[in-house]
Protein backbone atom coordinates (compact mmCIF):
# COMPACT_ATOMS: atom_id res chain seq x y z
CA UNK A 1 0.00 0.00 0.00
CA UNK A 2 3.06 1.91 1.34
CA UNK A 3 4.28 1.40 -2.35
CA UNK A 4 1.17 2.91 -4.52
CA UNK A 5 0.87 5.37 -2.74
CA UNK A 6 4.78 6.27 -3.53
CA UNK A 7 3.72 5.68 -7.22
CA UNK A 8 0.31 8.12 -7.04
CA UNK A 9 2.68 10.74 -5.59
CA UNK A 10 5.38 10.48 -8.20
CA UNK A 11 2.94 10.22 -11.09
CA UNK A 12 1.30 13.22 -9.93
CA UNK A 13 4.90 14.92 -9.48
CA UNK A 14 4.98 13.86 -12.89
CA UNK A 15 1.86 15.61 -14.28
CA UNK A 16 2.72 18.66 -12.57
CA UNK A 17 5.72 19.26 -13.66
CA UNK A 18 4.26 18.22 -17.32
CA UNK A 19 1.99 20.91 -17.27
CA UNK A 20 4.51 23.33 -16.06
CA UNK A 21 6.87 22.43 -19.25
CA UNK A 22 3.39 23.23 -21.35
CA UNK A 23 3.04 26.47 -19.89
CA UNK A 24 6.31 27.32 -20.25
CA UNK A 25 6.62 26.63 -24.32
CA UNK A 26 2.67 28.16 -24.14
CA UNK A 27 4.41 31.69 -23.11
CA UNK A 28 7.44 31.20 -25.15
CA UNK A 29 5.40 31.00 -28.22
CA UNK A 30 3.21 33.70 -27.06
CA UNK A 31 5.78 36.00 -26.95
CA UNK A 32 7.38 34.57 -30.27
CA UNK A 33 4.00 35.98 -31.59
CA UNK A 34 4.34 39.32 -30.75
CA UNK A 35 5.64 41.56 -33.51
CA UNK A 36 9.89 41.72 -33.44
CA UNK A 37 9.41 45.61 -33.64
CA UNK A 38 6.91 46.45 -30.67
CA UNK A 39 9.34 48.35 -29.71
CA UNK A 40 9.17 51.04 -31.97
CA UNK A 41 5.50 51.40 -31.38
CA UNK A 42 5.82 53.65 -28.09
CA UNK A 43 7.94 54.81 -25.53
CA UNK A 44 9.17 51.87 -23.00
CA UNK A 45 9.00 53.54 -19.79
CA UNK A 46 11.22 51.29 -17.18
CA UNK A 47 10.10 50.64 -13.51
CA UNK A 48 11.74 53.30 -11.27
CA UNK A 49 14.80 51.86 -9.33
CA UNK A 50 16.98 52.72 -6.13
CA UNK A 51 20.25 54.27 -6.82
CA UNK A 52 20.95 55.37 -3.59
CA UNK A 53 22.88 52.07 -3.09
CA UNK A 54 24.83 52.05 -6.18
CA UNK A 55 28.46 53.36 -6.21
CA UNK A 56 29.55 55.40 -9.16
CA UNK A 57 33.68 55.70 -9.97
CA UNK A 58 34.94 58.79 -11.10
CA UNK A 59 34.34 58.86 -14.88
CA UNK A 60 36.54 60.88 -17.12
CA UNK A 61 35.09 62.40 -19.83
CA UNK A 62 36.84 60.10 -22.52
CA UNK A 63 35.33 57.56 -21.15
CA UNK A 64 31.93 59.60 -21.04
CA UNK A 65 32.73 60.41 -25.24
CA UNK A 66 33.49 56.97 -25.64
CA UNK A 67 31.33 54.92 -24.28
CA UNK A 68 28.54 56.41 -26.32
CA UNK A 69 30.55 56.39 -29.36
CA UNK A 70 30.90 52.53 -29.04
CA UNK A 71 28.01 51.61 -27.47
CA UNK A 72 25.48 53.83 -29.05
CA UNK A 73 26.56 55.48 -32.24
CA UNK A 74 28.41 52.35 -33.63
CA UNK A 75 25.64 50.03 -33.01
CA UNK A 76 23.19 51.87 -34.36
CA UNK A 77 24.60 52.55 -37.39
CA UNK A 78 25.59 48.52 -37.78
CA UNK A 79 22.17 48.13 -37.22
CA UNK A 80 20.89 50.21 -39.86
CA UNK A 81 23.19 49.53 -42.45
CA UNK A 82 21.96 45.66 -41.74
CA UNK A 83 18.37 46.45 -42.40
CA UNK A 84 18.84 48.84 -45.46
CA UNK A 85 20.79 45.71 -46.92
CA UNK A 86 17.60 44.16 -46.25
CA UNK A 87 15.56 47.10 -47.91
CA UNK A 88 18.33 47.04 -50.81
CA UNK A 89 17.23 42.99 -51.36
CA UNK A 90 13.64 43.65 -50.97
CA UNK A 91 13.42 46.47 -53.45
CA UNK A 92 15.56 44.52 -56.11
CA UNK A 93 13.37 41.33 -55.06
CA UNK A 94 9.54 43.77 -56.16
CA UNK A 95 10.87 45.61 -59.16
CA UNK A 96 11.21 42.16 -60.43
CA UNK A 97 8.00 41.10 -58.89
CA UNK A 98 9.57 39.09 -55.82
CA UNK A 99 8.27 40.53 -53.10
CA UNK A 100 5.37 42.62 -51.99
CA UNK A 101 4.75 46.32 -51.50
CA UNK A 102 3.81 45.28 -47.46
CA UNK A 103 7.39 43.65 -46.82
CA UNK A 104 9.09 46.70 -48.34
CA UNK A 105 6.47 48.89 -46.36
CA UNK A 106 7.43 47.45 -43.42
CA UNK A 107 11.37 47.38 -43.95
CA UNK A 108 11.53 50.81 -45.19
CA UNK A 109 9.98 51.78 -41.65
CA UNK A 110 12.26 49.46 -39.68
CA UNK A 111 15.31 51.09 -41.16
CA UNK A 112 13.79 54.72 -41.00
CA UNK A 113 12.65 54.50 -37.21
CA UNK A 114 16.59 52.77 -36.78
CA UNK A 115 17.91 56.18 -38.30
CA UNK A 116 15.61 58.51 -36.34
CA UNK A 117 17.64 56.67 -33.23
CA UNK A 118 20.73 57.26 -34.31
CA UNK A 119 20.25 60.73 -35.98
CA UNK A 120 19.00 62.52 -32.92
CA UNK A 121 21.90 63.07 -31.40
CA UNK A 122 24.13 64.43 -34.46
CA UNK A 123 28.21 63.91 -33.74
CA UNK A 124 31.33 62.13 -34.95
CA UNK A 125 30.87 61.72 -38.36
CA UNK A 126 27.82 62.60 -38.64
CA UNK A 127 28.45 66.43 -37.81
CA UNK A 128 31.60 66.24 -39.75
CA UNK A 129 29.72 64.96 -42.97
CA UNK A 130 26.67 66.61 -42.51
CA UNK A 131 25.34 63.44 -42.78
CA UNK A 132 21.29 64.07 -42.08
CA UNK A 133 21.13 66.74 -44.32
CA UNK A 134 22.80 64.22 -47.18
CA UNK A 135 19.99 61.62 -46.41
CA UNK A 136 17.39 62.59 -44.80
CA UNK A 137 16.82 66.91 -46.48
CA UNK A 138 13.42 67.47 -45.55
CA UNK A 139 10.90 68.91 -47.84
CA UNK A 140 11.26 66.89 -50.77
CA UNK A 141 12.12 68.60 -53.99
CA UNK A 142 9.31 66.97 -56.47
CA UNK A 143 10.58 68.45 -59.13
CA UNK A 144 14.37 67.92 -58.52
CA UNK A 145 13.39 64.26 -57.97
CA UNK A 146 10.84 63.70 -61.30
CA UNK A 147 14.09 64.81 -63.24
CA UNK A 148 16.63 62.24 -61.24
CA UNK A 149 13.66 59.53 -62.42
CA UNK A 150 13.98 60.38 -65.85
CA UNK A 151 18.03 61.10 -65.96
CA UNK A 152 17.97 57.30 -64.57
CA UNK A 153 21.63 57.61 -62.84
CA UNK A 154 23.52 54.22 -61.92
CA UNK A 155 25.90 54.20 -59.73
CA UNK A 156 27.64 56.11 -57.15
CA UNK A 157 29.29 58.92 -59.81
CA UNK A 158 25.90 59.38 -61.09
CA UNK A 159 24.35 59.54 -57.99
CA UNK A 160 26.76 62.09 -56.46
CA UNK A 161 25.39 64.23 -59.36
CA UNK A 162 21.84 64.17 -57.70
CA UNK A 163 21.22 67.06 -55.36
CA UNK A 164 20.32 66.02 -51.71
CA UNK A 165 17.03 67.24 -51.89
CA UNK A 166 16.37 64.60 -54.39
CA UNK A 167 17.21 61.59 -52.79
CA UNK A 168 17.99 59.40 -49.45
CA UNK A 169 15.23 58.77 -46.88
CA UNK A 170 12.69 61.02 -48.52
CA UNK A 171 12.79 60.26 -51.68
CA UNK A 172 12.34 56.74 -50.66
CA UNK A 173 9.48 57.32 -48.71
CA UNK A 174 7.70 59.27 -51.16
CA UNK A 175 8.23 56.73 -54.10
CA UNK A 176 7.01 53.88 -51.92
CA UNK A 177 3.68 55.55 -51.42
CA UNK A 178 2.97 56.52 -54.91
CA UNK A 179 0.65 54.78 -57.32
CA UNK A 180 3.32 54.68 -59.98
CA UNK A 181 5.79 52.70 -57.87
CA UNK A 182 5.32 49.50 -59.39
CA UNK A 183 7.55 46.54 -60.82
CA UNK A 184 10.12 47.36 -63.49
CA UNK A 185 9.23 51.07 -63.46
CA UNK A 186 11.31 53.72 -63.61
CA UNK A 187 10.98 54.90 -60.18
CA UNK A 188 10.81 51.61 -59.63
CA UNK A 189 14.72 51.46 -60.52
CA UNK A 190 15.78 54.78 -59.19
CA UNK A 191 14.32 53.59 -55.51
CA UNK A 192 17.37 50.60 -56.08
CA UNK A 193 19.65 53.43 -56.15
CA UNK A 194 18.53 55.58 -53.39
CA UNK A 195 18.87 52.49 -51.19
CA UNK A 196 22.37 52.08 -52.56
CA UNK A 197 23.11 55.36 -51.57
CA UNK A 198 21.75 55.53 -48.63
CA UNK A 199 23.95 52.17 -48.03
CA UNK A 200 27.45 53.98 -49.02
CA UNK A 201 26.72 57.00 -47.02
CA UNK A 202 25.77 54.98 -43.54
CA UNK A 203 28.68 52.51 -43.71
CA UNK A 204 31.11 55.41 -43.61
CA UNK A 205 29.57 56.87 -40.32
CA UNK A 206 32.25 55.22 -38.03
CA UNK A 207 33.02 56.53 -34.94
CA UNK A 208 36.15 56.57 -32.83
CA UNK A 209 37.44 57.01 -29.75
CA UNK A 210 38.70 59.90 -27.94
CA UNK A 211 42.66 60.46 -28.16
CA UNK A 212 43.76 63.71 -26.70
CA UNK A 213 47.32 64.48 -28.06
CA UNK A 214 47.76 67.84 -26.38
CA UNK A 215 51.50 67.26 -24.70
CA UNK A 216 50.69 69.98 -22.51
CA UNK A 217 48.13 69.28 -19.32
CA UNK A 218 46.74 72.77 -19.85
CA UNK A 219 45.88 72.04 -23.19
CA UNK A 220 44.94 68.53 -22.41
CA UNK A 221 42.33 69.74 -19.80
CA UNK A 222 40.79 72.35 -22.34
CA UNK A 223 41.10 70.20 -25.31
CA UNK A 224 38.36 67.59 -23.38
CA UNK A 225 36.45 70.27 -21.98
CA UNK A 226 35.92 71.53 -25.26
CA UNK A 227 34.85 67.97 -26.37
CA UNK A 228 32.30 67.68 -23.49
CA UNK A 229 30.92 71.31 -24.45
CA UNK A 230 30.17 70.03 -27.58
CA UNK A 231 28.65 66.91 -26.64
CA UNK A 232 26.86 68.21 -23.80
CA UNK A 233 25.39 71.15 -26.63
CA UNK A 234 24.26 68.77 -28.76
CA UNK A 235 22.47 66.75 -26.28
CA UNK A 236 20.78 69.89 -25.71
CA UNK A 237 20.10 70.55 -29.45
CA UNK A 238 18.68 67.01 -29.91
CA UNK A 239 15.82 67.39 -26.45
CA UNK A 240 15.30 70.79 -28.77
CA UNK A 241 15.00 69.27 -31.64
CA UNK A 242 12.43 66.68 -30.83
CA UNK A 243 10.38 68.76 -28.93
CA UNK A 244 9.93 71.96 -31.54
CA UNK A 245 11.12 70.81 -34.60
CA UNK A 246 9.78 67.26 -34.87
CA UNK A 247 6.48 67.90 -32.16
CA UNK A 248 5.48 71.42 -31.87
CA UNK A 249 5.77 72.35 -35.56
CA UNK A 250 4.00 69.49 -36.70
CA UNK A 251 1.32 70.04 -33.68
CA UNK A 252 1.02 73.76 -35.03
CA UNK A 253 0.34 73.03 -38.54
CA UNK A 254 -1.96 70.43 -38.06
CA UNK A 255 -4.30 72.82 -36.03
CA UNK A 256 -3.67 75.50 -39.09
CA UNK A 257 -4.68 72.90 -41.23
CA UNK A 258 -7.94 72.03 -38.72
CA UNK A 259 -8.71 75.64 -38.29
CA UNK A 260 -9.06 76.04 -42.26
CA UNK A 261 -11.24 72.95 -42.34
CA UNK A 262 -8.45 70.92 -44.27
CA UNK A 263 -7.70 67.52 -43.25
CA UNK A 264 -4.50 67.43 -41.20
CA UNK A 265 -1.73 65.44 -41.79
CA UNK A 266 1.19 64.82 -39.25
CA UNK A 267 4.32 64.07 -40.89
CA UNK A 268 4.51 60.14 -41.73
CA UNK A 269 1.30 59.22 -41.27
CA UNK A 270 0.90 57.45 -44.46
CA UNK A 271 2.93 54.90 -43.37
CA UNK A 272 1.70 55.51 -39.47
CA UNK A 273 5.09 56.29 -37.87
CA UNK A 274 3.98 59.64 -36.64
CA UNK A 275 3.81 58.55 -32.47
CA UNK A 276 6.97 55.79 -33.54
CA UNK A 277 9.34 58.68 -35.00
CA UNK A 278 8.61 60.38 -31.97
CA UNK A 279 9.34 57.54 -29.65
CA UNK A 280 12.42 56.50 -32.05
CA UNK A 281 14.38 59.48 -31.55
CA UNK A 282 13.60 59.94 -28.11
CA UNK A 283 15.40 56.52 -27.54
CA UNK A 284 18.25 57.92 -29.23
CA UNK A 285 18.52 60.53 -26.47
CA UNK A 286 17.21 58.98 -23.24
CA UNK A 287 19.97 56.16 -22.62
CA UNK A 288 22.63 58.94 -23.02
CA UNK A 289 21.02 60.59 -20.02
CA UNK A 290 20.47 58.19 -17.84
CA UNK A 291 20.28 55.13 -16.58
CA UNK A 292 18.41 52.13 -17.87
CA UNK A 293 18.59 49.65 -15.24
CA UNK A 294 20.18 49.39 -11.54
CA UNK A 295 23.77 48.89 -13.13
CA UNK A 296 27.16 51.28 -12.81
CA UNK A 297 27.85 51.53 -15.99
CA UNK A 298 31.70 50.29 -17.50
CA UNK A 299 32.40 51.98 -20.52
CA UNK A 300 34.23 48.93 -21.79
CA UNK A 301 30.81 47.43 -22.00
CA UNK A 302 27.93 50.48 -21.63
CA UNK A 303 26.68 53.72 -22.38
CA UNK A 304 27.98 56.07 -18.99
CA UNK A 305 25.21 58.25 -19.61
CA UNK A 306 25.27 62.19 -17.60
CA UNK A 307 23.21 61.02 -14.87
CA UNK A 308 26.24 58.62 -14.05
CA UNK A 309 29.09 60.95 -15.05
CA UNK A 310 26.78 62.89 -12.38
CA UNK A 311 27.20 60.83 -9.51
CA UNK A 312 30.68 60.12 -9.95
CA UNK A 313 31.50 64.03 -9.92
CA UNK A 314 29.39 63.38 -6.34
CA UNK A 315 26.66 65.66 -8.33
CA UNK A 316 23.75 63.55 -6.29
CA UNK A 317 21.07 66.44 -6.52
CA UNK A 318 21.54 67.46 -10.41
CA UNK A 319 21.59 63.48 -11.15
CA UNK A 320 18.20 62.76 -9.16
CA UNK A 321 16.40 65.70 -10.75
CA UNK A 322 17.89 64.99 -14.16
CA UNK A 323 16.15 61.22 -13.71
CA UNK A 324 12.97 63.03 -12.43
CA UNK A 325 12.97 65.20 -15.59
CA UNK A 326 13.36 62.47 -17.83
CA UNK A 327 11.05 60.29 -16.70
CA UNK A 328 8.23 62.58 -16.84
CA UNK A 329 9.04 62.85 -20.79
CA UNK A 330 9.03 59.29 -21.41
CA UNK A 331 5.68 59.36 -19.71
CA UNK A 332 4.26 61.71 -21.25
CA UNK A 333 5.48 60.68 -24.52
CA UNK A 334 4.04 57.06 -23.89
CA UNK A 335 0.74 58.48 -23.54
CA UNK A 336 0.20 60.52 -26.97
CA UNK A 337 -3.26 59.90 -27.84
CA UNK A 338 -3.00 60.72 -31.63
CA UNK A 339 -4.39 57.69 -33.21
CA UNK A 340 -7.18 57.19 -31.01
CA UNK A 341 -9.77 57.56 -32.41
CA UNK A 342 -12.37 57.65 -29.50
CA UNK A 343 -11.08 61.12 -28.37
CA UNK A 344 -11.77 64.25 -30.03
CA UNK A 345 -8.82 66.35 -31.67
CA UNK A 346 -8.20 68.66 -28.83
CA UNK A 347 -7.56 65.72 -26.65
CA UNK A 348 -5.51 64.34 -29.09
CA UNK A 349 -3.51 67.62 -28.98
CA UNK A 350 -3.80 68.09 -25.04
CA UNK A 351 -1.82 64.98 -24.89
CA UNK A 352 1.31 66.12 -27.29
CA UNK A 353 0.97 69.66 -25.67
CA UNK A 354 1.91 67.64 -22.45
CA UNK A 355 4.78 66.11 -24.16
CA UNK A 356 6.44 68.70 -25.38
CA UNK A 357 6.03 70.75 -21.76
CA UNK A 358 8.40 67.72 -20.51
CA UNK A 359 10.30 67.73 -22.99
CA UNK A 360 10.78 72.08 -22.90
CA UNK A 361 11.54 71.83 -19.06
CA UNK A 362 13.71 68.97 -19.76
CA UNK A 363 15.98 71.10 -21.71
CA UNK A 364 15.33 74.32 -19.30
CA UNK A 365 16.99 72.02 -16.56
CA UNK A 366 19.86 70.85 -18.95
CA UNK A 367 20.44 74.34 -19.95
CA UNK A 368 20.52 75.94 -16.97
CA UNK A 369 21.49 73.55 -13.98
CA UNK A 370 23.43 70.66 -15.52
CA UNK A 371 25.47 73.02 -17.55
CA UNK A 372 26.41 74.61 -14.66
CA UNK A 373 26.88 71.70 -12.97
CA UNK A 374 29.61 70.90 -15.69
CA UNK A 375 30.91 73.94 -16.11
CA UNK A 376 30.07 73.87 -19.51
CA UNK A 377 28.47 77.18 -21.97
CA UNK A 378 25.52 76.99 -23.46
CA UNK A 379 26.11 77.05 -27.62
CA UNK A 380 24.62 76.81 -30.52
CA UNK A 381 24.23 72.98 -31.41
CA UNK A 382 23.45 71.68 -35.47
CA UNK A 383 19.99 71.90 -34.46
CA UNK A 384 19.76 75.26 -33.96
CA UNK A 385 18.53 77.81 -37.25
CA UNK A 386 15.85 74.81 -38.68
Amino acid sequence: MEFDRRQELRKGLLQGLVWVLVACVFLVLANVAKPAEAADVAVDVSEPFDRSSLLFPYYEVPDVLNSAAMHHNNRLASRLLTQLQSLNTLTTQYCAGGAALAALNEQYSKAYLTWLELSALVTGPMLTNNTVRQIDFRPLRLNLLERAIQKQPVGADQMALVGSPAKGFPAYEYLLTQPSFKLATAPCAYAREVVQDLIRVVSELKWTTVKNMASDEDEQANALQADMQLYFNQLVGAVHNLAWERMEKSMLKASDQGAAGKGVIWPFSELNLTTRAWAAQWRGIEPLLVLGSPQVPDGAQQVIPLEAYLRGLGQIGLADNLVKHSAAASLRLQTIALNKPELNQDSRAQSIEQSIKALKALKTFLEQDVAKGLNVSIQFSSSDGD
